[in-house]
């Protein structure tokens, strides 16, 4: 089985229909060109099938947090006009909340949880 690790913050988190949920994730790269530098980013989107997760994520995320997701690749071939497309999906399983974006841009670190008392 292929896994996948995923880090960037959160774009876009939409819910489907039939109990799927989308998250549109941006990261951040550095490009060198021949006379400057800059930062592009880059997308990507993961979905999860799995209603409890997608409970817990739209409870917990919202747009502009960091988060990690984690999950499977699953490959898949489709038919479009005749041929063959080959592509994948990137279904979550898990996931780890990062900092939370704050009005100004900025980020705060996200609330660590509470221990539990002895």
């Amino acid at each position: 089985m292929f896994r996948f690790t995923l880090q960037g913050r959160i774009g876009r988190i939409e819910e489907l229909k039939n109990n799927t949920l989308r998250i549109s994730l941006a990261a951040d790269r550095i490009v060198e060109g021949q006379s400057d530098t800059w930062t592009k980013t880059e997308w990507l989107g993961a979905v999860s099938f799995d209603q409890a997760l997608n409970t817990k994520m739209l409870t917990e995320l919202e747009k502009g947090q960091s988060v990690t997701l984690e999950g499977r690749i699953v490959p898949r071939m489709r038919e479009r006009d005749g041929r063959k497309l080959y592509d994948q999906t990137f279904e979550i399983t898990g996931f780890q909340r990062g900092a939370k974006a704050k009005a100004n841009g900025k980020t705060k670190a996200a609330p660590e949880p509470a221990e539990a008392s002895a």
